[in-house]
């Protein structure tokens, strides 16, 4: 019985692993936003990202086509993210031709962070997230 209970705790403790490594990288690593993410119930719900910048773009990458709220950004295309302790308004649009360079600025800035999140999650050959460009909302 005791090897039983040994298994099970080795179990556990490795999918907590699994489960808590990521996270804890991903908020170690640098700079980490707060994506308010519509829901399908009309709702929304508070995502913590990466984000890169560029020139005047900046771009997160959380969803893929079959995201609710990937598809939802084709019709509003308004986007609130708390960066920096403020709430920013941004347009975003879907860029899928930005996906390398999407990964090549990940790697820039998050460095080490980025290589653990990748070794776990996959290559970025095998990423299927939709990176969206950001542009700071002239409404705001």
């Amino acid at each position: 019985m005791k090897y039983v209970y040994w298994v099970l705790g080795l179990l556990v403790g490795i999918s907590v692993l699994l489960i808590g490594i990521p996270i804890v990288v991903s908020e170690l690593g640098g700079e980490v936003v707060t994506l308010e993410r519509a829901e399908e119930d009309g709702e929304s719900s508070r995502i913590r990202i990466w984000i890169v910048d560029n020139d005047e773009a900046s771009w997160i990458e959380h969803g893929d086509s079959e995201s609710y709220w990937m598809d939802h950004l084709q019709t509003s295309n308004g986007i609130v993210l708390d960066r920096e302790g403020q709430t920013q308004i941004y347009e975003g649009t879907l860029d899928p031709d930005s996906h390398n360079l999407y990964h090549d600025l990940r790697r820039q800035k998050y460095s080490w962070a980025d290589q653990v999140i990748e070794m776990l999650s996959g290559r970025r050959e095998s990423c299927d997230g939709i990176p969206v460009r950001l542009h700071l909302s002239t409404d705001a």
